[in-house]
């Protein structure tokens, strides 16, 4: 907050993923729901599936790679990597530079989107940080 200029609101983002397969009428594909929230809004409030604190962002589906190849892992975690980084290039850029937007008031406000925490279970977590878990 020290390096911020005098006078934004910082709105800390949360993420949140999980592998889900899509079976219906689509041959068993794996996809991966990306959704966001803003941290200023109550816990109470973000449990409940009807208050739509939660807006799924992207639904990134997953090739089929040759079965029972050493690299299915490898190549599934580079195509997700690189459709992350598509995804959030706008919420970089609102990072580093700020970005004005309306509050509910209607009064626009210069506003900064760190990203506060990324949710996730363990094997998608080792994915994202490129590790394996041994058997």
């Amino acid at each position: 907050q020290d390096q911020l200029p005098i006078g934004p609101m910082i709105v800390p983002i949360v993420l949140a993923s999980n592998k889900a397969p899509v079976t219906q009428i689509t041959g068993n594909i794996k996809m991966h729901p990306l959704f966001l929230t803003i941290t200023k809004i109550n816990s109470k409030v973000h449990m409940k599936a009807t208050s739509h604190a939660w807006a799924c962002i992207v639904c990134m589906l997953m090739p089929e790679f040759i079965p029972n190849s050493k690299f299915h892992s490898i190549l599934e975690t580079c195509i997700w990597h690189h459709c992350m980084d598509i995804v959030h290039a706008g919420l970089k850029l609102a990072v580093c530079t700020g970005m004005f937007m309306s509050d509910p008031n209607n009064a626009t406000q210069y506003c900064f989107m760190p990203l506060a925490t990324y949710t996730a279970n363990l094997p998608e977590q080792l994915m994202i940080i490129c590790v394996m878990m041994s058997v």
